[in-house]
């Protein structure tokens, strides 16, 4: 029953809340807009009995962005543009058909692998192998039509993603970096609250692996940001929403995101910190006691870059919280007799907290 329903169940999410499921349906609707607009308009300005390479185009420049539609247009352009040259001559020049597939084939995927080409790279092959295996490679007019029908298809394309509601991805940056800020805090807030119950070498070692782990949501969320980047250049739709005020520059994410980037390896450090402290016999409780009060002032300061909640003006305040009980368990631990391991140990986990509290310091409101 859930298979049967789950595809309902997307499609009404779609209808009633922005996000993912919705722009899939809006990128269907255009990519059908965009192929028959490409197909009428082939079979009027180009009369062919097989107009499907304009349609075919349109859809598959119908890329997630306004600026991946326009690269994509120019390199599947020259790609198409070569895979008919290399076709034409082949055709001229090795009267063998099968010979000729094979050289232009081969030419055609070797001159594919150039970088400009990108990921249309294959479609130089590709062309060739299609016109000569269709008969047409030399016929001179058809495959200058078939290049005509290409650039229709690709200005079709790129002319409906550029117009009809291009798609901005900055929701999902936004996004990436509040589910950052929560895996940090979580994260911390945990070793808070195990501090102050038994803990040893094998917790210390859990939330060491835990903080690594984090690497990979720093990824994600640097691509986001990069996408989200990307998704506004060229992009009618978001240039007026921003003049509006109605939309954030890509950049109003930059600084919470390299901030939060820090903070993760300041995590790890307080993590090792941790497990070198676990493997000393002589715990100090004291120490422990104020380092968990410590990381519960650090998990509230990282809560308020969470860009779901609107707490960054409470971001001052909390890191002041965090500079005086780090001040007052610094002024402890000096007076304390305990090993130098064990120092060490202390000193690299306030150490790691005092810089994680300078870095937030820089997006705080001024």
């Amino acid at each position: 029953m859930t298979r049967i329903l789950s595809p309902w169940y997307w499609f009404r999410r779609a209808l009633r809340f922005p996000g993912r499921e919705r722009e899939a349906v809006v990128q269907a609707l255009k990519m059908a807009l965009a192929a028959v607009l490409a197909w009428l308009l082939a079979r009027v300005v180009i009369p062919s009995p097989q107009s499907f390479i304009a349609p075919y185009t349109a859809v598959f420049l119908m890329t997630e962005t306004v600026y991946r539609s326009l690269t994509n247009a120019l390199q599947q352009a020259g790609a198409i543009l070569i895979g008919l040259v290399i076709a034409y001559a082949a055709a001229h020049l090795i009267p063998s058909p099968v010979l000729a597939l094979a050289a232009a084939v081969f030419v055609g995927m070797l001159l594919g692998q150039w970088h400009r080409f990108g990921s249309s790279g294959i479609w130089v092959g590709v062309t060739a192998l299609l016109m000569i295996s269709y008969g047409t490679a030399g016929n001179f007019v058809y495959l200058v039509e078939r290049l005509a029908e290409s650039l229709l298809g690709a200005a079709v394309g790129v002319a409906v993603n550029t117009v009809v509601l291009p798609p901005v991805h900055l929701r999902h940056a936004r996004d990436a970096v509040s589910v950052l800020a929560g895996e940090v805090r979580d994260l911390v807030q945990s070793i808070a609250d195990d501090l102050r119950g038994d803990w040893d070498s094998d917790t210390a070692e859990r939330w060491l692996r835990h903080a690594r782990r984090l690497d990979s949501t720093v990824v994600r969320a640097d691509d986001a940001l990069s996408w989200g980047r990307e998704s506004v250049r060229f992009n009618i739709r978001w240039l007026v929403h921003h003049r509006r005020g109605r939309s954030p520059l890509p950049s109003s994410f930059e600084s919470p995101l390299s901030v939060l980037e820090e903070v993760t390896e300041q995590v790890k450090r307080i993590t090792e910190a941790l497990v070198a402290a676990a493997g000393q016999d002589e715990a100090d409780p004291e120490f422990t006691s104020g380092y968990a009060e410590l990381l519960d002032g650090l998990a509230g300061a990282v809560a308020c870059l969470d860009q779901a909640e609107d707490r960054l003006a409470d971001l001052p305040g909390r890191l002041d919280e965090v500079a005086e009980r780090h001040r007052e368990l610094d002024r402890r631990i000096r007076v304390d007799q305990v090993t130098t391991v064990m120092r060490q140990a202390q000193d690299a986990a306030l150490l790691a907290v005092d810089r994680s509290t300078r870095v937030l310091e820089t997006a705080a409101p001024r």
